[in-house]
């Protein structure tokens, strides 16, 4: 699978990118801010989004772009969930700090709403929209 890293913590981004090799998947970026990550973002078929990037508060524009023009879902990544409850264009949130079974189990449910498929919302994501 080819998932887009959009997070502009460098750390944060390598772990991530880490994880993700070890999980057998292709990491695209990391991008840093809203521009990085439009510019790579077209072969990606899932993407992790922070929620604050290096431009500021603006993972949730980048999100509607990779979902409406590109078909990408997109799993928001954020120390604050709350900010993205209301979000039509991502699938799930995970909350930081998050371990390589959160992110696992983020790729999974994202690939199978891609697809198409149901599949029951995994205990460390939290499905958005969510009804407050």
């Amino acid at each position: 699978m080819r998932v887009l890293v959009v997070e502009d913590e460098y750390l944060i981004a390598m772990v991530l990118a880490d994880m993700l090799v070890q999980l057998g998947h292709e990491v695209i970026g990391p991008a840093s801010d809203k521009s990085e990550a439009l510019a790579i973002a077209a072969d990606a078929t899932v993407a992790l989004v922070d929620v604050r990037l290096a431009d500021g508060p603006t993972g949730p524009q980048v999100a509607a772009v990779l979902k409406q023009q590109h078909n990408i879902a997109v799993v928001f990544t954020t120390g604050n969930p709350e900010a993205v409850y209301a979000s039509h264009d991502g699938v799930a949130v995970i909350t930081k700090p998050y371990d390589e079974q959160a992110v696992a189990q983020a790729i999974a449910y994202a690939c199978a709403i891609h697809e198409g498929r149901e599949m029951p919302v995994p205990p460390k994501l939290t499905r958005i929209p969510i009804s407050m």
